[in-house]
């Protein structure tokens, strides 16, 4: 039986996984308290995470599929993502799609360069993810991206670094979540006419020596940039689906 939590340690779920993280995360950074974001538990680990119009899935050792996907439409959700086993296990109706990747940092990891900048400003990150934009990938709105992002940045559960030149940004690598030992690496960009040579590179092993953190993932959209991220030491975890409407039975 799903249950609604109202206190942050009757959250089960591990940080160490992907979607883990990220739900441990949110919790770290928005508590309970704030009915922006809510947290629903399953008896063998299941643990489900609304933040906004938005749902994540973490699947326990044991899921009620049925209830869980019974239960999705009353959240009136513009957007859920879950594994992609979860989401055939629902029958859900899939939007996109792609790879996990996992990185374990070496512990002697190379310094961030000197020209590293840390957490710059959130509205010069945006306006270079929208300029790498593609059919697969698309910045969220503005103002959401900016309210969630300057809110978890202030309470130490997302971080950024970037490189400029001549006072523009030019590359950038986004953490919007982490947990003590893990992070997710969700947004990596370099301007279009400065790439191959190695700044996007030089971004996510800068924001990886500072991090420090054990277990480093993205989510990679399918058919995108599985190369560059395999140089750089990522292998496959597994795979990930996102329904962008209120998911039905079908």
């Amino acid at each position: 039986m799903l249950k609604l939590l109202d206190s942050l340690q009757q959250l089960a779920v591990s940080g160490d996984t992907p979607f883990g993280c990220k739900i441990r995360s949110a919790a770290a950074a928005y508590g309970v308290e704030k009915r922006i974001a809510q947290f629903w538990s399953q008896e063998g680990g299941t643990a489900l995470a609304k933040l906004d119009d938005s749902a994540i899935l973490e699947e326990g050792g044991q899921t009620d599929w049925e209830e869980l996907a019974a239960f999705l439409p009353a959240l009136d959700l513009q957007c859920f993502s879950c594994t992609e086993s979860a989401a055939r296990k629902m029958n859900l109706p899939v939007s996109s799609r792609g790879e996990i990747m996992l990185l374990h940092p070496a512990g002697d990891s190379e310094k961030a360069a000197a020209d590293l900048e840390t957490n710059p400003s959130l509205r010069d990150i945006y306006e270079l993810l929208d300029r790498v934009r593609t059919d697969t990938f698309a910045p969220p709105e503005f103002e959401p991206f900016y309210m969630d992002l300057s809110y978890r940045i202030r309470r130490g559960n997302a971080f950024s670094v970037g490189i400029r030149r001549e006072g523009r940004l030019i590359a950038c690598a986004l953490c919007s979540a982490m947990t003590e030992r893990s992070a997710i690496l969700s947004g990596v960009a370099c301007a279009p006419e400065l790439r191959r040579h190695g700044f996007s590179g030089s971004a996510v092993r800068g924001i990886l020596s500072i991090l420090k953190k054990q277990n480093v993932y993205i989510f990679r959209a399918e058919g995108e940039n599985e190369e560059f991220y395999r140089k750089l030491g990522f292998q496959p975890y597994g795979s990930w689906a996102e329904m962008k409407r209120a998911p039905e039975k079908r």
